[in-house]
Parts: C-alpha cells; sequence; structure tokens
C-alpha cells in the first residue's frame, strides 16, 4: 500500500532539501500534520514555524522567493 500524500510530501522535501540549499519550509504550527517536521529534522536551519499567521506565512514566503529562495508554505 501506498504513502500518504502528507507522508510522502514530508520525506520528499527531507530528501531535495538535503539536495538544495535554497530550498525553505514554512509552517504555520502544523507540522506534525503536514509532516513537514520530517524537513525540520534535517534541515533545520531552513524550517520556520511563523505560528497561526498564514497571511504573514504567504508574505515571508513571498519575500524568501524575491531574495531567489525557494519556499514551501
Amino acid at each position: 500500500m501506498g504513502k500518504a500524500t502528507r507522508e510522502a510530501y514530508g520525506n520528499a522535501l527531507a530528501r531535495i532539501g538535503k539536495e538544495n540549499t535554497n530550498i525553505i519550509v514554512l509552517d504555520a504550527d502544523l507540522s506534525k500534520s503536514t509532516k513537514t517536521d520530517t524537513f525540520k529534522a534535517v534541515c533545520p536551519e531552513r524550517f520556520f514555524n511563523v505560528g497561526i499567521a498564514e497571511q504573514n506565512l504567504i508574505s515571508v514566503g513571498a519575500g524568501l522567493a524575491a531574495a531567489g529562495k525557494i519556499p514551501f508554505v
């Protein structure tokens, strides 16, 4: 049986995060549910939890993208 989509997402982020240091993950207090905690375990310096403030999360992501980073929100 295959993996849940969120599990595959977390694993894929962790894998590509190891390969590309421009990848940044932004989270809104849902890392356990979205499985982005998998990325956080391997790239903690590029994982940011902005809290329950989704509008701010998108603004931070836009700023990171403008600076040449690859944000996942």
